[in-house]
């Protein structure tokens, strides 16, 4: 029963502080560019709703602390922290719907972050910019071929003018051109395209509905060329499947996403070790400020060690250093709490 009554103030207050935080910063980022969106009032729409997904994405690990701040707040204040503990529950049994709930959440924005809503910034300052999703010249090593893509439309999944350089043993096997292709359930297929096979007689072969490039997804291609964000997924392919490309930019972008909200579940739980169970034990307000300080800190430094990991001044996995220290400070405060 207790489990749930925590789970439902809780989330009662993530919804609250998620949502206006979220939409405070889609209208501010609006109120600075509202003079550059276009006349259609579909695409402002549109520009919104992308603006809110990426904000969301971006400030859940911050709504995920305040939320849980806000609750601990009202919990001591109205001396419901004390009661549970006069009642004999343990800092684990309190602790543990909090958790729990931050963590599902933390998931699930994952998840999310895995899927196309990854680059919801990138559609919102498209629409903004009125200028059209297209890449030109891709050139990439991809498994043992060598491809070259002269345009890329990765929203309608067509490339045109595409060469495939196969190669074994680092000799060229055969060639592959296509005027035009289209993306289909992971492969690319083309209506109609050229085959050159390279050998001793070296022929030539016309080959209708080609299907080939399986994996090589558009999005991915786009995405490498400007390296703005990545979905987890995509990222996952790019490592399994991509040769000779930096991997420190997009791991940095991966370790961004998953190790700033563990940064936040650390902070909580050395917040509520620390916290005081009566108001009148300390300075409530001063506890709050110095909660919120550190919070804000603490996610504001992962922001700017993925801003230097990003251009590469720093390796990726320095963004894990924050979730280590904090994971250190937590392990000597179960040490001191020891019916924790």
């Amino acid at each position: 029963m207790y489990f749930f009554y925590l789970l439902k103030k809780y989330l009662k207050n993530f919804f609250i502080v998620f949502i206006g935080v979220s939409f405070l910063y889609t209208i501010v980022s609006m109120l600075f560019s509202i003079s550059k969106l276009p006349s259609s009032s579909n695409l402002v729409v549109l520009y919104l709703f992308y603006l809110f997904i990426y904000s969301a994405l971006l400030l859940y690990p911050l709504s995920i602390i305040f939320s849980f701040l806000i609750t601990l707040n009202q919990m001591i204040k109205f001396n419901e922290l004390v009661s549970f503990y006069a009642l004999g529950f343990s800092p684990k049994k309190i602790f543990k719907p909090f958790f729990i709930s931050a963590f599902l959440i933390t998931l699930f924005m994952l998840f999310l972050q895995s899927t196309k809503l990854a680059y919801s910034n990138e559609y919102a300052q498209a629409i903004k910019d009125l200028r059209k999703l297209t890449t030109k010249n891709i050139f990439l090593k991809y498994q043992n071929k060598i491809v070259y893509i002269k345009q890329l439309n990765p929203v309608l999944k067509v490339a045109n003018y595409i060469s495939v350089f196969d190669m074994k043993d680092n000799t060229l096997n055969k060639v592959i051109f296509a005027k035009k292709a289209v993306f289909k359930k992971d492969v690319w297929v083309s209506k109609k395209a050229t085959i050159i096979f390279i050998n001793k007689k070296r022929w030539q072969k016309e080959v209708t509905n080609l299907v080939f490039l399986k994996n090589f997804k558009p999005k991915i291609l786009s995405n490498l060329q400007k390296l703005r964000d990545i979905s987890l997924y995509d990222a996952y392919l790019i490592v399994k499947y991509f040769k000779d490309i930096d991997l420190n930019t997009i791991l940095s972008m991966v370790f961004f996403k998953i190790f700033t909200p563990l940064s936040i579940l650390a902070l909580m739980f050395y917040i509520f070790i620390t916290a005081p169970i009566h108001i009148r034990l300390s300075n409530i307000t001063v506890f709050m400020i110095k909660s919120i300080s550190l919070s804000i800190l603490v996610w504001g430094g992962e922001l700017i060690l993925y801003k230097f990991a990003k251009q590469g001044v720093i390796p990726f996995w320095s963004l894990s250093l924050i979730f280590i220290i904090l994971l250190i400070i937590d392990i000597y405060a179960i040490r001191r709490v020891n019916e924790f």
